[in-house]
């Protein structure tokens, strides 16, 4: 007699192991997709900051040989007071930070994406006088992030600014010292 009554009671913990077994699988799922999304947004994170770190260095490293060779500019012409003649294309600032991204493994920092806009200086070549405070700015633009993406943002520009003075004056200025 006993018996009998335990049937009943044993098929509703049954149903309700049941249940609880796919509640189990639904909240594992909604949670490891919420693990996912911070895990992914945590690499692109991770990228995006090593990839103004790169940045930074590439705007300092044009800095610096601006610093020396004033005239070592792309944007300018070999005729008519632009770069030496013979001067060779990777002597520019503009090469040289490519070249920076170039040495970044390549995996975060696509040295193509990296063009000869992207590297610019805030003084005119005529201005380039020994002592003369500039700056350079870097920009590159990310767009493989995959959180963003999900969000619907397509591109993100990163940019770094690294300043210096010339120790050298440029060969197109009127006076070795600017007033």
């Amino acid at each position: 007699m006993r018996s009998d009554k335990m049937k009943p009671l044993q098929q509703m913990t049954l149903k309700t192991r049941r249940v609880r077994k796919g509640q189990s699988v639904v909240e594992f799922a909604l949670g490891s997709l919420l693990v996912a999304m911070l895990l992914a947004g945590a690499v692109d994170l991770g990228r995006a900051f090593y990839t103004y770190v790169v940045v930074l260095n590439m705007s300092g490293e044009a800095a610096t040989i601006l610093a020396f060779y004033p005239d070592n500019d792309i944007t300018e012409d070999t005729h008519g007071g632009g770069r030496p003649p013979g001067t060779p294309d990777n002597a520019t600032f503009q090469r040289r930070a490519q070249q920076v991204a170039a040495r970044s493994l390549g995996m975060i920092i696509d040295p193509a994406h990296v063009s000869d806009a992207a590297v610019v200086v805030d003084v005119d070549k005529r201005h380039r006088c020994l002592g003369a405070p500039f700056s350079v700015s870097a920009t590159y633009t990310m767009d493989d992030l995959f959180l963003p993406a999900l969000l619907g943002f397509n591109q993100i520009s990163i940019g770094g600014v690294s300043g210096s003075r010339f120790t050298t004056a440029g060969s197109t200025t009127s006076s070795v010292f600017c007033p």
